[in-house]
């Protein structure tokens, strides 16, 4: 009975230890939760007497916690996990050495006064390697860095549990199955954390490429300003010498010579003004810099390309339920392929239109388009492209990335010859899902 009682406690002071240096504040749901599935992992410890590998259970129960339980966290949920084993065996090592020292005996009210000094020894502990550990400064700010930690930390444990013992050589079958098990979830865990800590990798390094790409659209959104403010500061100067040489017609009663002025170097410069506009005065109603910088470097291009663009925007966009790195991306892509597209017909048009409503927002993207014959299904398909040596990467890219929206609707259609791409991003989500 004593020996069930003591495994009931040593569990629970386990589940404190972690408790106390894990990463968030720990509900009593959760630490109940906690303590149970640690409960049960270790069973083996008691009832069959597999101490080393009973231990590594334990472990691993607690570490597959840590990734399920509270995601945005979950490297430092695992490695917090593993100090918090640590912190257990050498705080309670430490308070049996003083109580030896004390010559204190087994009674309740001493067991009573150990958990209470365990608890703030480990809670002081907590605090101390939580300030250390999740400053978020340096690489410890990376998701990947804490991912190998794991790795680096399980590792050492499985190679310590494990490479020194012989599973299976005595015992029963059921004893070598049990151990070969363990043994062989030791090194999958470790190969689980070095996968995430490459996913890890992978992502950041997209998002800062997507960033990069993202300043680039932003310089160039500004240099496209700069030379606009440069071509009407010219125009204003000019405009007072137009106007003199205008008086001087005037002046003189020369209204046929005025018209022919007028018409032959007055008039042209109506469609100078116009191009110079680019009809970009729209993208004012964007609010999110970077998609308006990407808005403006794209329309820019197609208008310099010889492109017809309609820009129709009648409201302000405050906000896009959706991650911006993403939205670029996805809009980065559909506008390159609607500018190549509308450059081989004839009379290249493209169209954005952008409205914000009650429910979200409504992006249009629409392009003439050279018909060949290829039928609206085979451009949904993976990996399809109308241009010569492309594999349709970017539009396979963009499908994805919707795709881990649950609050975005994509669909394209054709009218008229014109190739429509319609999104619709709904408020109130803007997270992919897991």
């Amino acid at each position: 009975m004593e020996q069930y009682i003591g495994m009931l406690l040593s569990f629970f002071l386990l589940s404190l230890a972690i408790r106390n240096v894990w990463p968030k504040r720990m509900s009593l749901k959760a630490l109940i939760a906690l303590y149970l599935l640690l409960l049960l992992a270790g069973m083996p410890v008691t009832l069959l007497s597999c101490i080393p590998y009973g231990l590594f259970g334990i472990l691993a129960a607690a570490c597959l916690y840590g990734l399920v339980v509270c995601r945005d966290t979950a490297p430092q949920n695992v490695c917090m996990s593993m100090i918090g084993f640590v912190l257990t065996v050498i705080t309670d090592n430490l308070l049996s050495i003083l109580q030896d020292i004390l010559l204190l005996s087994n009674s309740f009210a001493v067991s009573l006064i150990r958990i209470v000094l365990f608890y703030y020894i480990t809670l002081l502990c907590g605090r101390m390697l939580k300030k250390l550990l999740l400053s978020g400064k340096g690489i410890l700010r990376l998701p990947q860095t804490w991912y190998l930690i794991d790795a680096t930390l399980l590792l050492l444990i499985t190679i310590f549990l494990f490479d020194d013992l012989i599973p299976g050589q005595n015992g029963s079958v059921g004893r070598m199955i049990y151990n070969n098990v363990l043994h062989i979830s030791g090194y999958l865990l470790v190969m689980l954390f070095l996968f995430l800590a490459m996913r890890g990798s992978y992502l950041e390094q997209i998002r800062t490429q997507a960033k990069q790409k993202s300043l680039q659209d932003l310089q160039e959104y500004t240099h496209n300003l700069e030379t606009m403010y440069n071509s009407l500061r010219s125009f204003k100067h000019d405009y007072v010498n137009i106007l003199l040489s205008l008086s001087g017609y005037i002046e003189n009663g020369e209204i046929n010579e005025l018209k022919n002025y007028f018409e032959s170097k007055i008039f042209p410069t109506k469609n100078l003004i116009d191009q110079g506009d680019y009809k970009l005065n729209q993208l004012s109603h964007i609010c999110v810099l970077e998609i308006k910088s990407l808005l403006c470097a794209k329309m820019i291009y197609a208008h310099e390309s010889g492109i017809d663009v309609t820009i129709d925007i009648p409201d302000r966009v405050e906000h896009f339920p959706m991650d911006t790195v993403d939205l670029a991306r996805i809009l980065g892509i559909f506008l390159d392929n609607a500018i190549e597209a509308a450059l081989e017909t004839e009379q290249p048009q493209i169209g954005l239109n952008i409205i914000q409503n009650e429910t979200g927002v409504s992006i249009i993207i629409s392009n003439c388009f050279l018909d060949n014959g290829v039928a609206l299904y085979q451009s949904k398909q993976k990996g399809f492209s109308t241009k010569i040596g492309h594999q349709g990467i970017g539009l396979s890219n963009a499908r994805k990335i919707i795709n881990s929206y649950d609050n975005v609707l994509y669909e394209t259609t054709i009218q008229n010859s014109s190739f429509i791409q319609h999104m619709e991003l709904a408020a109130g989500k803007e997270l992919p899902q897991c």
